[in-house]
């Protein structure tokens, strides 16, 4: 978990107000952000690959 002195001091070298109350709501973001980018790790071309679209024909002719 991240630190909350590391979570002020960022905030501070940007120039950003520090308000006690988000520092768990920020901490709580990147946890979050870790979580999302772990797959990423084990298969990095993840989201290179265009997936497979069907497209039913009614629609396309529905929309002309």
């Amino acid at each position: 978990m991240y630190d909350a002195t590391f979570i002020k001091q960022g905030l501070y070298l940007q120039g950003l107000p520090v308000f006690e109350d988000d520092v768990p709501y920020i901490q709580n973001t990147l946890v979050t952000i870790n979580q999302a980018q772990e797959p990423l790790k084990s298969f990095p071309d993840l989201n290179q690959t265009v997936p497979i679209t069907v497209v039913d024909k009614r629609l396309m002719l529905w929309l002309n």
